[in-house]
């Protein structure tokens, strides 16, 4: 007689009478869940009906989205859609609907219910929750910027709302990355995903290359904005001109010029780690792979492409320092390589004339953006000794105009906040430039160290696509504010919590096997294992 096997509660096609219950409950709530806000909506429209029915449409399936973010009970579900639409969907729905506050907090709701739905989870099951290693840093991080709440210059309750929300909006990926990609599979599967949303964008940006900056900013009210200035100007740094005539700097699928370079940028090494280990379909990972590299030479944007190869390099390094499988990690670039260059130059001569001009410009130590950037990190010193505890939250950067816009002025000059060091400095002070800036050392030392240690050959390829990245954001940091973006924000969290799990938890040990044996069951896939109690 056959005994019924229970499946996995993660895996497909479980026809145990427990599965079954439990995908019925799940399913029950989701509809329910997403047909009362339908039915509030609707309400809604009925009683007002000179409203605008895209707006009532997008509030309908806004509200939907959240819901069924809060009631799903697979968070490596609910992540995953939070990535994409963070990687495709934010930047359209900042752009076509123009209005920038309320778009713009859009991201921290999906969030939120993200978050939510799993603590009420470990709630009604009682389940014990330990923080990971690592939590002491991220708290520190957190606490510096809380106490900026408290700080005099911090102008008012929606200021510190924004700052709150631009220094800290992305810190539940933290726990995301600690929970969920603790096996090669989930790692393949994040991988995939990258490279699908880079692909997308570097598609949108191709064609946004063949348009005038008058054909883009009829697109909406938010790609006008973009493009012009309110005063009927041309955008700065998002128009130049080439051959007599204004070409646009696409903004793909995001909200600020260049940002299909950014998500290129951070899929491609992971995608080179996915062609290095891929065995079957080896091709998909091809594809990514010239998928990010279009993504990143249609941004227009050379720190994008100067970044892009550090990750290269940095990929190569650390599959070398780890002193596993190197030959087929150096035989994977060669190839991409060999493929790449021939449909760069495909790209290069199917887009129109010029399109490539502002390349020309390339030079890493004479550009007047440079010099700008420089000026702007020659300024930290003056801001430490004018304002040690920082100058208020919500003061600079994308949310300075929320609660009014504040122009904090140091001896008749607007604060600068071009670089990631001035951003912290601007508005959580000495603290949390030591505590950041510690974060980061101590991050790229644990994955330095930890690399060595890793036994199993394709995770040592797989960490050291996803880890890559990292170094790249850090030097980069001196140019460009990178923890407000859709795509290296969630990472840069994301990051600490795999270093926590594989370096410092549980994964250390699965990963120093040398049988090969480091694909760990993910926690949170639905059932009992649904735990944070994994240090």
């Amino acid at each position: 007689m056959n005994t019924p096997q229970l499946r996995p509660s993660g895996g497909y096609g479980g026809t145990h009478p427990v599965v079954l219950d439990r995908r019925l409950r799940d399913w029950a709530g989701l509809a329910l869940g997403a047909l009362i806000p339908a039915l509030l909506a609707f309400a809604i429209a009925i009683e007002l009906p000179s409203s605008d029915l895209t707006a009532i449409l997008a509030v309908i399936v806004g509200v939907i989205g959240i819901v069924v973010l809060m009631v799903t009970s697979r968070l490596e579900l609910t992540v995953a859609l939070l990535a994409i639409y963070l990687g495709m969907l934010d930047g359209p729905v900042k752009l076509l609907f123009g209005a920038h506050e309320e778009t713009a907090a859009i991201p921290n709701l999906l969030v939120l219910a993200v978050c939510l739905g799993a603590v009420m989870r470990i709630v009604v099951r009682r389940e014990r929750v330990r923080m990971p290693p690592l939590s002491n840093w991220m708290l520190a991080f957190v606490g510096v910027v809380m106490i900026e709440a408290f700080n005099p210059k911090t102008a008012g309750v929606l200021k510190i709302v924004g700052g709150f929300r631009q220094q800290l909006q992305f810190v539940p990926f933290f726990f995301f990355g600690f929970i969920l990609l603790r096996s090669k599979r989930r790692l393949r599967q994040l991988f995939l995903i990258a490279g699908v949303i880079a692909l997308a964008n570097g598609v949108v940006a191709a064609y946004q290359t063949e348009l005038t900056p008058t054909q883009l900013a009829s697109w909406g009210p938010g790609y006008h904005n973009l493009i012009f200035t309110p005063e009927g100007g041309v955008g700065s740094g998002r128009v130049y001109s080439s051959e007599g005539e204004a070409r646009v700097r696409p903004p793909g699928l995001g909200s600020e010029a260049g940002f299909g370079g950014g998500a290129g940028q951070l899929a491609l090494p992971f995608c080179l780690a996915l062609f290095a280990v891929s065995r079957r379909r080896r091709w998909i990972a091809g594809l990514l792979c010239l998928g990010a590299l279009v993504a990143v030479i249609t941004s227009l944007g050379r720190s994008q492409v100067i970044g892009a190869g550090i990750d290269v390099l940095a990929f190569a390094g650390l599959a070398i320092l780890a002193r596993q499988r190197v030959t087929r990690t150096l035989a994977a670039l060669a190839m991409i390589v060999v493929i790449g260059v021939p449909v760069g130059a495909l790209v290069i001569t199917s887009l129109r004339s010029g399109t490539f001009k502002r390349y020309e410009s390339i030079n890493i130590t004479s550009s007047s953006t440079d010099v700008h950037k420089q000026g702007a990190l020659s300024l930290i010193p003056h801001y430490l000794s004018a304002a040690p505890f920082g100058f208020g939250l919500g003061i600079v950067g994308p949310v300075s105009g929320i609660g009014g816009r504040q122009s904090e002025l140091l001896e008749g000059h607007a604060l600068s906040s071009e670089t990631q060091f001035n951003l912290i400095v601007n508005e959580v002070g000495a603290p949390g430039l030591i505590v950041w800036t510690g974060l980061s050392l101590y991050m790229m030392a644990l994955i330095l160290r930890g690399m060595p240690r890793i036994r199993d050959g394709d995770l040592a390829i797989l960490l050291a696509g996803f880890f890559a990245p990292f170094f790249t954001l850090f030097f980069e940091s001196t140019s460009g504010a990178f923890t407000n973006s859709s795509v290296a924000g969630p990472y840069f969290w994301a990051s600490m919590g795999v270093a926590a799990y594989w370096f410092l938890g549980p994964g250390r040990r699965i990963a120093e096997r040398p049988d090969g044996r480091a694909d760990a069951r993910p926690a949170l896939n639905g059932g009992a294992d649904a735990r944070l109690a994994l240090n």
